[in-house]
């Protein structure tokens, strides 16, 4: 498998909005194709419930928009939001909170996730989209309480580019970091992923339209 530095992912999109390719169709196509894949990989018969955790960067837009497609192929949705909609980071992100909002929980602080810590057990795939190659460094709550969460529940977790707390450049693992049975990778797998299972599970590497552009 070919590996890729966050700075390098960076590039690659900034190429691709040159040629009119933007940030908004690339989260479009990168929350399509991981909702392709879940529903292909764990499509059971009653057992359709999917909760999609999202941080308030881009990496929560890509959940955003992976909740949405998964909706439109008859899952039983829900997306736990770690912060208030007025701190979600960027226009693309606002964009697809909006397409999702009516089947949102807002979280803004560890009590308030505490108290929906039942979604956790109650679902059958989860989604991490709390934080992608847009930052490093250890979480903090609500974030680290949410990855502790979701490494307690029995369902199968699916980790969107990066398991959240898992640096992707150095793969460093500091405090609470996801544990992931299912990594899928926008355009590349990134560095930090290399040599961690324990924390990526299976690596599956999705296009989000980059080569063809």
């Amino acid at each position: 498998m070919e590996y890729l530095t966050p700075g390098e992912m960076r590039e690659l999109e900034r190429k691709a909005a040159g040629r009119g390719m933007g940030p908004e169709e690339l989260m479009e196509n990168a929350g399509k194709a991981v909702a392709e894949v879940i529903d292909l990989r764990y499509r059971k018969p009653g057992s359709r419930r999917v909760l999609v955790v999202c941080g308030t960067g881009n990496n929560g837009g890509d959940g955003f928009v992976v909740a949405r497609y998964l909706k439109k192929k008859g899952w039983s949705v829900l997306v736990l939001l770690l912060g208030l909609p007025s701190a979600i980071k960027t226009p693309e992100a606002r964009a697809n909170w909006v397409r999702v909002e009516s089947s949102v929980v807002p979280v803004e602080d560890t009590k308030k996730l505490l108290a929906s810590l039942k979604y956790f057990d109650r679902s059958d795939v989860i989604v991490d989209a709390i934080v992608g190659t847009g930052v490093s460094g250890g979480l903090r709550d609500p974030a680290a309480t949410a990855a502790a969460a979701m490494n307690a529940s029995g369902a199968a977790k699916v980790a969107v580019d990066v398991p959240s707390g898992l640096d992707p450049e150095s793969g460093d693992a500091k405090g609470e970091v996801v544990r992931a049975d299912l990594t899928v990778a926008l355009h590349g797998a990134k560095v930090g992923l290399r040599g961690r299972d324990e924390y990526a599970g299976e690596v599956v590497v999705v296009s989000i339209g980059i080569e063809q552009d």
